[in-house]
């Protein structure tokens, strides 16, 4: 909380983070701090009654921060749940605490789980309620993630022009093996790929016919949910999760703070278009250099981040 101290809100953007293989961070120090412990412990109450009636299965946040435990891909539900409760607890203590409105930040956006809350602390869903929609899909999400390989494709050198690498996903996908696809783009020569099976594999055989011969193929060794990736469709996900917020209340105001879509890299959350930007949020890659763009051209001076570690 510190460096907050040291910028004005209106110059910084808060950056919410989302979904990772370690999801406690350091929420175990804020929960045993006398100034935040009650903050704290509501908002993970909170968010464990709301996982436990989505998923029926009883969930206790509380005692899972306690003992410093890390849910594994069969507790997905769990991990996001806690993720966007400790967001939400951390804006709390932003606000009561240190009496920081964070409404007026100039920016915010949010790295895939992340968006969502960026959304609702604007203001324009409940994060009680939006939470619900990745939360009912987070069963399919991991059947999807037993035979999917993440790979960190990069460059040390030139930019791999995206166009190239979506050229490529298309055709290794149409061999028949597997689903590729982009899922985030981290820069202008590093991309996050899943892809199904083999086909990751597929994908580092023949991209050197496509791509800089520089280039090179990271292979990650835990399993990702594929989100963010065509993959998702083959459980009907993106479908599924927009007929589920069609009746979400809210969505008719734009946040505030603006909120930047890692979706289309721009300020696109207006009066009318948020769920139809949450619903491509689901099976499109996440655009992170585009927001880090845009965060500069805005003059942010400080970026914040919000969740459990950066």
């Amino acid at each position: 909380m510190r460096a907050i101290d040291l910028c004005r809100i209106e110059d910084a953007a808060l950056a919410f983070r989302g979904y990772n293989i370690t999801n406690l961070g350091r929420t175990v120090e804020l929960l045993e701090s006398p100034s935040y412990a009650v903050i704290v412990e509501q908002e993970l109450k909170k968010y464990s009654e709301i996982c436990a009636d989505q998923i029926k299965r009883p969930v206790d946040l509380v005692d899972l921060v306690k003992q410093r435990i890390e849910p594994d891909l069969k507790h997905y539900a769990e991990s996001l749940a806690l993720v966007v409760a400790v967001e939400a607890a951390q804006l709390r203590l932003l606000h009561d605490v240190h009496g920081v409105e964070y409404a007026r930040a100039r920016r915010s956006y949010g790295y895939s789980l992340g968006e969502l809350t960026a959304v609702c602390c604007g203001g324009t869903f409940s994060a009680e309620d939006l939470v619900r929609v990745p939360l009912a899909m987070a069963e399919d999400s991991v059947k999807l993630a037993h035979n999917a390989v993440m790979g960190v494709l990069f460059s040390r050198g030139p930019a791999i022009p995206e166009a190239d690498v979506e050229r490529l996903c298309v055709q290794v996908t149409a061999e028949g093996g597997g689903t590729v696809g982009i899922s985030s783009i981290l820069s202008p020569n590093t991309y996050l790929l899943i892809g199904q099976n083999r086909s990751i594999h597929q994908f580092k055989r023949e991209m050197h016919d496509l791509l800089p011969h520089k280039a090179h193929m990271r292979l990650n060794s835990h399993r990702w949910p594929p989100l963010h990736t065509p993959i998702v469709r083959q459980q009907g996900i993106p479908d599924r999760a927009a007929v589920m917020m069609e009746t979400l209340p809210g969505g008719i105001v734009p946040p505030c703070p603006p909120v930047l879509s890692l979706v289309t890299g721009r300020l696109s959350y207006d009066d009318h278009s948020s769920r139809e930007v949450l619903r491509r949020w689901i099976d499109h890659p996440q655009r992170l250099w585009d927001a880090v763009c845009e965060t500069l051209a805005a003059k942010v001076e400080t970026v914040i981040h919000v969740g459990p570690e950066p």
